[in-house]
């Protein structure tokens, strides 16, 4: 579903729905196909090429951090499709123009590094998933309930733009 509020591009979803979304982007097709007929539970830790450096993911596992300890990231060449195939997390949400810099843009590592206050949180977990584009600086990481941490499996596909 689309946010309610204006000018909000950020997607969250349950799998049942996400080729509602093909034709946002040409890898998108691919990238839920490859979600809906993958054990997620069982990848292992690391990078999968599912399309050389088009579209690939990213399988992490880490414990969930305060909003104190987090921060904003965005990215330009790619558009995130974040998912979890074990627990869940709060991630914070806010227009990547109206965040501070804390590092510069890393064109290399498709990275910015930015502070700021969310202006929504979204949990995902079990069937959820997030699409983020550019515009969309994202707080990853969060703990689903506060003051408690959890460790999570979570998958992040990048789609190239």
């Amino acid at each position: 579903m689309f946010s309610k509020k204006v000018g909000y591009h950020m997607i969250i979803t349950h799998f049942e729905n996400l080729h509602r979304y093909d034709s946002l982007n040409p890898l998108f097709t691919k990238a839920f196909d490859w979600i809906l007929s993958t054990d997620l539970a069982s990848l292992k830790i690391g990078k999968i090429e599912l399309e050389g450096k088009s579209l690939f993911a990213n399988v992490q596992e880490y414990e969930t951090r305060s909003v104190e300890e987090s921060f904003f990231e965005a990215h330009r060449k790619y558009i995130d499709i974040q998912l979890l195939a074990s627990e869940q997390e709060k991630i914070g949400w806010e227009k990547t123009e109206k965040l501070s810099e804390i590092e510069a843009y890393d064109s290399e590592k498709d990275f910015h590094k930015l502070s700021g206050k969310a202006a929504e949180t979204v949990t995902i977990g079990g069937k959820t998933a997030c699409i983020l584009f550019p515009e969309d600086a994202h707080e990853p990481c969060l703990n689903a309930t506060e003051g408690k941490k959890e460790k999570v499996k979570k998958i992040c596909i990048k789609v190239a733009i």
